[in-house]
């Protein structure tokens, strides 16, 4: 303990030496600022404030413990809400803040080991948030990905860009595991301070338009099923297609789309390049499904192909396979062969909950070398003989 205490000191003196001796050279060396440069830092929320939800991360970091140090792999919030770490088991994350957990976790490791220090931090998060109605149509959809802690309303308006000419603001809608959480007066809030709404992973945001709605829906395998509002008398299926925020990778079936009317359904080829089939108001956009395969091979107890409905994580990967087989599997390593003729070589152990397979991709679990002592006693009695009969004939 002295030893430690005694390298803590040495360090801060040296690096206060350092500071003192080698600011002026920076500040010397510092070039003036041109004022008309603006620069944008991102915002990020207060993580003192923020409260944790399913699907965040965090590192944790034990002093004096490396063996129970997680400052490498994320440990994810399940979705029951808790964390699972080892020697403390499960602990409940939803709901607290980052420095509120992190005390939990120090109290409860302190029962254990009494001299441990720990350090909780969060991963960056990416929010999912869905924008539509009267905005500015773009390119990529109106499904934008924040990597914050928090996302608030007005974070996803900006990213939107409102349709000034046509959003009517004074009933702006906030969906919310498929019905309206809450329609808020924008109007008011910008024309005076107000406290800014949160937003859910995956919450939608609908802004009206001035004009009367007029609704079509689009579902199957998009990002986001739903109604949406359109501005004209008609719109064009790959245009419903970018409101419902595009489709799911591979997952979908854009060839044998369909739009479903009170008449009949229509088929739609949303693949050709000038798609001319039309939606009105009350029609649905229909995207199948895809049929979707992944092969797990090698050290499981069932190798095969599995169809899958959305990218898949190794460990889920291999639980579909039936699971690893212990007495085979190299737990250090797995080779994923994916669909674009690429290779990745991983160390299971370490990468499994954080990389997903894909339609086409294959997961081989490779073998531990495995010694058969019998065949190498076999081959030394072997070569015995013959250097025996071979010195005794030459």
């Amino acid at each position: 303990m002295k030893l430690r205490m005694l390298n803590s000191l040495m360090f801060s003196f040296l690096t206060f030496c350092i500071g003192v001796f080698c600011c002026p050279f920076f500040l010397l060396a510092e070039e003036p600022i041109d004022e008309n440069i603006v620069t944008e830092t991102p915002q990020y929320p207060e993580t003192s404030t923020y409260k944790l939800q399913v699907g965040d991360s965090i590192v944790v970091t034990v002093e004096g413990y490396p063996e129970y140090t997680k400052d490498r792999v994320p440990v994810p919030v399940q979705p029951d809400g808790f964390i699972s770490y080892p020697l403390i088991g499960l602990i409940k994350a939803t709901g607290l803040t980052v420095y509120e957990l992190q005390a939990h976790m120090q109290k409860t490791f302190t029962t254990k080991l009494p001299s441990a220090r720990v350090f909780v931090t969060m991963m960056k998060p990416k929010r999912h948030i869905l924008v539509y109605g009267a905005i500015e149509q773009k390119a990529r959809g109106n499904l934008h990905v924040f990597e914050t802690g928090q996302v608030y309303l007005t974070h996803a308006l900006a990213a939107a860009g409102i349709n000034n000419e046509l959003a009517d603001l004074t009933k702006i809608a906030i969906w919310r595991d498929g019905k309206v959480f809450r329609t808020v007066n924008f109007q008011e809030h910008l024309d005076k301070e107000y406290n800014d709404i949160p937003l859910k992973d995956y919450d939608i945001v609908i802004v009206p338009s001035i004009y009367a709605l007029r609704q079509i829906r689009v579902i199957g395998a998009v990002a986001a099923s739903g109604l949406y509002p359109i501005r004209n008398e008609q719109v064009t299926a790959d245009q419903a297609l970018k409101f419902a925020g595009g489709t799911r990778s591979d997952f979908a079936d854009l060839k044998n789309a369909e739009i479903i009317t009170d008449e009949g359904n229509t088929p739609v080829d949303l693949t050709a390049e000038n798609v001319s089939a039309m939606l009105f108001p009350g029609d649905i956009l229909y995207i199948p499904l895809a049929e979707a395969k992944i092969s797990v091979v090698g050290a499981v107890y069932k190798p095969g192909q599995y169809t899958i409905t959305e990218p898949i994580l190794l460990r889920d990967a291999v639980a579909m396979a039936g699971g690893l087989n212990e007495e085979k599997a190299n737990f250090k390593k797995c080779i994923i062969n994916r669909a674009d003729g690429t290779q990745e070589e991983l160390n299971f152990n370490l990468r499994q909950s954080e990389v997903y397979l894909n339609p086409n991709d294959q997961l081989r679990i490779m073998e531990r070398i495995r010694i058969d002592w019998r065949v190498l006693s076999f081959a030394a009695s072997l070569t015995n003989l013959v250097v025996s009969v071979w010195l005794r004939y030459r």
